[in-house]
């Protein structure tokens, strides 16, 4: 029986309406008093990560940030933390400036933008953090920040994946999480480099997880994990790359697996 339980939270776990069934926290639960390793691998800040853990149960450390924290729920501090280089973070608020895209990043737990905007309003993160608005970023005081995001239409994304690859080259690793959302991190940060710093530390290694995603940020734990499923209503990119294709969507989707595999 695998060992560990890898979860992506938006349109995985999570049914529209951001809930989790009770059938399926049960089943997690379950396989927790088993002795198996859940924890969620999301692009979601921390401390929405840290709702739906409480809410579960899990006490394994959270892969959140698309893999540029690692941090148990109950943590004052990260277990590990994999900052933009902030020279790279000027560098994109500069060329957001220029071209006037809406960005937002992150610091201390809190969503930092220019102003709040529908842009911003739109982030299921605004309901579980605090969002300070700066003015200018190019003049704000910034810390290290995990990861910054633009929002647009898909094309609009495209384009805007086509220029930073241009002015940065591979220094960032871009993921989507949703079509019309483009994340920025470091190079190398993925949720699969982070989850596997995560299961080494439990003496673990990814033959024994099972991942669960539905999109282009999940590809590479998909990959990565001895068995990766995808969910019904994945993108088609993604199941092209799964060992499993669930029969179910969502959380009854995780149901399925647990079901299947464990």
């Amino acid at each position: 029986m695998p060992k560990m339980l890898c979860l992506d939270l938006d349109e995985t776990l999570l049914m529209p309406d951001l809930t989790i069934p009770q059938p399926v926290i049960c089943a997690l639960q379950q396989l927790m008093e088993k002795g198996v390793l859940v924890t969620l691998a999301t692009g979601r800040m921390f401390p929405s990560a840290k709702k739906y853990a409480d809410r579960v149960g899990i006490s394994a450390p959270l892969v959140v940030y698309n893999g540029a924290m690692i941090r148990a729920a109950g943590a004052p501090q990260p277990q590990h933390f994999f900052p933009v280089p902030m020279d790279a973070m000027h560098k994109i608020i500069e060329i957001a400036a220029c071209h006037h895209w809406y960005l937002q990043l992150y610091n201390e737990d809190r969503i930092v933008v220019e102003k709040i905007v529908r842009e911003t309003e739109i982030d299921p993160d605004l309901k579980n953090a605090p969002c300070l608005e700066v003015g200018d970023l190019r003049c704000a005081s910034l810390g290290p920040t995990p990861k910054l995001m633009t929002a647009a239409q898909p094309e609009e994304i495209a384009r805007r994946k086509k220029i930073l690859r241009r002015e940065l080259g591979d220094r960032l690793y871009l993921a989507a999480s949703k079509p019309y959302l483009l994340e920025m991190m470091d190079n190398g940060v993925t949720k699969a480099h982070s989850l596997d710093l995560l299961c080494r530390s439990f003496g673990l290694t990814p033959v024994d997880a099972v991942a669960c995603g539905d999109s282009d940020n999940d590809t590479e734990m998909l990959l990565w994990a001895g068995i990766g499923c995808c969910m019904k209503n994945g993108l088609a990119s993604v199941k092209q790359q799964s060992d499993y294709v669930c029969r179910n969507e969502r959380s009854f989707g995780v149901l399925e697996v647990i079901e299947r595999f464990f």
